[in-house]
Formats: C-alpha cells, structure tokens, sequence
C-alpha cells in the first residue's frame, strides 16, 4: 500500500491518495487508486481507478473509473477500443511510467486517455531531470530527481522521486464547471496523514475498502 497526503495549501494534508498493487487470477497486474479530498470547504472529493495489465501498463486490458461529484462511472476494455486508442495509457496510470522513468532512461512519450472518454486524447511526454534539493512539507531536506510531464506540449504536472518511488507530486483538479485546484502530494504513512482527515474524507476512505 502506498500512501500520499493531498494538500491545496501545500503545508496540511485535505485528503489522501491510497494506490494498492496485486495480480489477478489469470495473472494480469493491477494498480488499484483511491483519492479522497476537500478541495473546497463544502465539497468532497472522490475517486476510484483500477487498471489491470500485462508485464507492462502500456499492455493495459482493461481500466474502470469512478468519480463524485459529477456522477462517473465508467469502464472500458483494450478490445473494444480502436487500435490507435487503445494503444494509448490512461491518465491515472501514468503514475507506472514515472516510477519506469525514474528507474532508467531520460524521456517517456505516449498517447495519455482521458480517464472517462479514451477519444479524448493528449501527447504526453514525461521528461527527466537533474537530482535536486527538495523540502517536504513537514520540513526534511532530501534530495530528488525531477519528472516533468508535458501535455500537448505545455507543462503539466511535476514528480520528484527518490530509489523508492514518488516522493512529492504536483496535481491539478478540474470539475465539470471549469473550476481548477492545484496542490501538492507527498509520500506519507496512515499514520502521518490519519490525524488530519476530516470525519467525511476518513469515511470515504474506509467505504472504498482500500485500506482494509
């Protein structure tokens, strides 16, 4: 279980994002995301991804997404999809190819699907940088190496890494009515992140089952 804290002022944590990986009967991988959040004082952020592959992520079979507000519920399989479509990476997936990155190599380009429409496509490129100094919001110096990832050409989100995966994280959140919220995520425990959960985040969290 991985475990990163979810901040809209970047210093305290409005939610968490839990990741679980494990392999099904037939032997695929599957990478299992559950976000909840407050990124606004009335609303509740949540979210759920599942995708399962072969060896690879880019060898994706199938992926499902679930997402309130605004009533997502989606699921698609490789097979269904045209092969140009079909050979690309879903967004919440692209968290794989950074941990690929940061293991070898120095660029990663691929066609990233929009969670909920798999049209919806965008040029992604995730691009390696330097090792660099990098304070974490509770105030440790360390040192990481930076993922970049651009869309369409423009900047997108930001990774920084260490031998053991995404230390912190850039993130954009869009809603259905355009509104947009940055923030940052770091690599946490439950214990590092429980005391700071609101009773309705905590809840959606235990209700996903990801923490069992």
């Amino acid at each position: 279980m991985y475990i990163q804290a979810l901040s809209n002022n970047g210093t305290t944590p409005d939610g968490a994002l839990v990741r679980r990986e494990s392999e099904t009967a037939d032997g695929l991988q599957v990478l299992e995301s559950v976000l909840a959040m407050r990124p606004m004082p009335d609303v509740v952020l949540r979210a759920r991804h599942r995708v399962e592959y072969e060896g690879n992520v880019r060898r994706w079979v199938r992926w499902s997404h679930q997402r309130e507000p605004g009533g997502v519920d989606v699921a698609f399989e490789r097979a269904d999809l045209p092969p140009g479509v079909g050979n690309g990476v879903p967004s919440f997936a692209r968290y794989l190819l950074v941990l690929e990155l940061a293991a070898v190599g120095s660029w990663v380009e691929y066609t990233q699907l929009d969670d909920t429409d798999p049209a919806r496509t965008r040029h992604a490129l995730l691009v390696r940088t330097d090792t660099q100094p990098l304070v974490l919001p509770d105030g440790v110096s360390v040192s990481a190496m930076r993922i970049d990832q651009l869309l369409d050409g423009s900047p997108a989100n930001a990774f920084w890494c260490d031998e053991h995966g995404v230390l912190q994280a850039d993130y954009i959140e869009t809603f259905a009515d355009g509104t947009r919220i940055t923030g940052i995520s770091w690599r946490t425990s439950w214990a590092g992140v429980e005391p700071w959960l609101d009773p309705e985040v905590r809840a959606a969290l235990d209700a996903s089952g990801i923490l069992a």
